[in-house]
């Protein structure tokens, strides 16, 4: 009986997040990370605030399910929406492989080295109708990380010396990456890279600077090697169906909210990494090797085959009109 009654109550859940009460839309946004973190504090929060005030004309918002309430499998996010449980979700192209194939070029070294160049990017060569992948659904974000950098145990000063050193990879891009540069990936969930290097079990991970505090990394990894090998796109994605239903001036709020979302991220998230430098540059206990030109070059070659694979599986002139909105967006 209790079974029963606990399975009825998740059904009722589900219905009652995407369902009209009283007239009023109440949409579902479901978000994995937890609520406590800085991204739904400084970023879907404040735009859940902005969209509900917008929107209350029209008798619509927005009901932020942060921390998994809705379901907490990354990987699950997208079909979460297609199937109705939740209206929107965040959801990360690279966690399903083969899947998204034109967002793997965004987690490729030595071409977006910042948040605002890949949060940019990503939104505009998708608004430009360069980026497929999300032609089931309406898209309403599109922004990145920072630049991933390596974090050990022991110091890394060059790309040679990450030879044999047992990295933990996020994905197929960062996997092939390591592979390329002479380090042996190891896949594990974000929550574990911490407790792995402590343990030995790792020698350092793959994030960028904020990551790597969030999740403790920077506590037991205290040598940075800031080599710039690729962000990180996340998409907050609305079901068609849903969107197609919506009167236009929610439309085009949800037209704005792109924007506004990139513009919160570039700022926020940008000043949080440049923070988490700043206190390892001036703490003994941390080292910060900044990447040489020679570097810069040996990565670049060794990782070639790793770009040609990308671009062959991409959309045709992809990398070509990726590296053209990344001149486009330094010389703003």
């Amino acid at each position: 009986m209790l079974k029963r009654n606990l399975t009825g109550l998740a059904a009722g859940l589900a219905l009652s997040v995407t369902a009209s009460v009283a007239g009023a839309r109440d949409l579902a946004f479901a978000v994995f990370v937890p609520a406590a973190s800085p991204t739904v504090q400084e970023i879907y929060q404040p735009w859940v605030d902005w969209f509900n005030a917008e929107a209350a004309d029209d008798d619509v918002q927005i009901s932020l399910f942060a921390g998994g309430t809705l379901g907490r499998n990354p990987l699950a996010q997208a079909q979460m929406v297609a199937d109705g449980v939740a209206d929107l979700a965040l959801t990360v192209p690279s966690y399903t492989p083969g899947v998204f194939p034109d967002f793997d070029m965004f987690e490729l070294p030595g071409f977006a080295t910042n948040v605002r160049e890949g949060s940019l990017a990503a939104l505009e060569l998708f608004q430009e109708g360069h980026l497929n992948g999300y032609e089931d659904y309406y898209v309403v974000a599109m922004y990145s990380s920072g630049a991933y950098m390596v974090h050990t145990r022991e110091p890394v000063n060059s790309v040679d010396d990450l030879a044999g050193l047992r990295i933990r990879a996020g994905g197929q891009i960062q996997t092939a990456v390591i592979e390329a540069l002479g380090g042996v990936p190891t896949s594990m969930s974000a929550g574990e890279m911490a407790e792995a290097i402590d343990r030995g079990l790792l020698d350092g991970a793959l994030t960028d600077a904020s990551v790597a505090r969030t999740f403790r990394v920077a506590d037991v990894a205290t040598n940075h090697f800031d080599a710039n090998l690729g962000v990180l796109v996340f998409t907050i994605v609305m079901n068609r169906g849903v969107y197609e239903s919506l009167p236009d001036s929610v439309k085009e709020l949800l037209a704005q909210s792109g924007q506004f979302i990139a513009d919160r991220q570039i700022e926020s998230y940008s000043a949080a990494i440049a923070s988490n430098i700043d206190a390892w540059e001036a703490d003994a206990a941390h080292t910060v090797v900044a990447l040489s030109d020679a570097d810069r070059a040996e990565i670049a070659a060794r990782v070639q085959p790793v770009i040609d694979q990308v671009s062959a599986a991409a959309t045709p002139g992809l990398i070509d009109a990726y590296v053209a909105k990344l001149e486009d967006i330094r010389s703003r």
